[in-house]
C-alpha cells in the first residue's frame, strides 16, 4: 500500500502532482501525462521520513545539549525524586517542574513515548551500580559478592523492587551486569540455561530479602500515622493473640520487635551461604555431609 500523500504545484505553463517519490506532469502545452522520478532530495527527504516499526528507547536519537535538559539530567532528576519521595512522586509533570521545563520537553529531550520508558531508563541508570570492578574468580564467591551488590543497590533505590517483573534487563548496563553474572560461572561446567537458573535462585533470594526489610523498615500502612505508631498497634495486637494461649511456639520468640539492622544483615548472610552450599552440592554431590 503506498501512502497517500500528495504535492500539487501550479506553474504557468504545467501542473505537477508528486506521490510516492514520483511526478505526474501535465503540460498545458501536450496531450496526455508524464511519470517522472523525483528530484533525488525529495526522494530522499521522504525516505528518511519513512514509518519505522516498534522501538526500544536506547535505539532513538535524543537531543544533545548542555545542561540543564539532556537525557542524563532527565533520568538523573527522575532517580533522585524515586529516591527521595518514591515512584508514586515520579511524573513527568513533577520533573519538568524541578528542571525548570515543560512537560513536553521532558518526552523531547528524552526520547520517550510514555512514562514506563522513563522507568525503563531509570532502571538502566542503577544497573550500572550492580556491575562489580573486579569480580572474583571462584564462582561461589562471585555469586556472594554479586548478592552483597544488589542488595546494596536495592535498599538505596528500594523503588526499584516495585518494578521488579518488568523487563530489567534490555538496557546498556542491565546487559553488562547480565553478562558479568555470566561470565562468573564461566568455569561451572553445566548447561547454560542451568547457569542461569543459578542466577535467579541468588537473584530472587536477594529480592525476596530485601524487600521484607524495605518493608519492616519503612511500613507505616495508613496515612497520618509513623512508622513507630504502626509498630506500637502491630505489637499490641499480636500480643494480645499470644496471650490467649493458642501460638506456643510463636510465644517463646517472646515479645514482637522488628528485626534490628545487625540481625537483619546476619540473617541476610546465614541465608545466602545456605543456598550457595545448597547450589554447590548440587554441582558436586561428593561433597554433601551424611548424616
Amino acid at each position: 500500500a503506498f501512502p497517500l500523500e500528495f504535492t500539487v504545484r501550479h506553474q504557468p505553463d504545467r501542473y505537477t502532482v508528486s506521490h510516492a517519490g514520483q511526478r505526474i506532469v501535465r503540460s498545458r502545452s501536450c496531450e496526455g501525462l508524464k511519470l517522472m522520478p523525483a528530484p533525488p532530495e525529495e526522494q530522499r527527504k521522504r525516505s528518511s521520513a519513512a514509518p519505522t516499526g516498534p522501538s526500544v528507547v536506547w535505539t532513538r536519537s535524543h537531543a544533545q545539549r548542555r545542561a540543564p535538559l539532556t537525557r542524563q539530567a532527565i533520568v538523573t532528576s527522575a532517580v533522585s525524586l524515586a529516591d527521595r519521595e518514591g515512584l508514586r512522586a515520579v511524573s513527568i509533570r513533577r520533573i519538568a517542574t524541578d528542571l525548570a521545563a515543560r512537560p513536553m520537553s521532558i518526552y523531547s529531550f528524552a526520547a520517550i513515548e510514555h512514562k514506563d520508558e522513563l522507568f525503563d531508563l531509570m532502571i538502566d541508570e542503577v544497573s550500572a551500580e550492580l556491575v562489580l570492578p573486579e569480580p572474583p574468580q571462584n564462582w561461589r564467591e562471585a555469586l556472594h559478592a554479586i548478592a552483597l551488590r544488589l542488595r546494596s543497590v536495592l535498599l538505596r533505590h528500594a523503588w526499584w523492587i516495585d518494578l521488579i517483573g518488568r523487563n530489567v534487563l534490555i538496557g546498556p548496563n542491565g546487559i553488562r551486569y547480565r553478562e558479568q553474572t555470566l561470565a562468573a560461572l564461566g568455569d561451572v561446567q553445566i548447561d547454560d540455561t542451568l547457569k542461569l537458573a543459578m542466577l535467579v535462585a541468588v537473584e530472587t533470594y536477594v529480592v525476596g530479602q530485601t524487600a521484607f526489610a524495605i518493608d519492616e523498615q519503612g511500613a507505616t500502612h495508613g496515612e497520618g500515622r509513623t512508622h513507630e505508631q504502626w509498630q506500637l498497634a502491630r505489637e499490641s495486637y499480636q500480643r494480645a493473640l499470644i496471650e490467649a494461649g493458642n501460638f506456643p511456639h510463636i510465644a517463646r520468640l517472646e515479645a514482637f520487635q522488628p528485626t534490628s539492622p545487625e540481625d537483619r544483615d546476619r540473617f541476610f548472610t546465614l541465608g545466602l551461604e545456605w543456598l550457595l552450599a545448597g547450589i554447590s552440592t548440587a554441582l558436586d554431590p561428593a561433597t554433601a555431609t551424611c548424616p
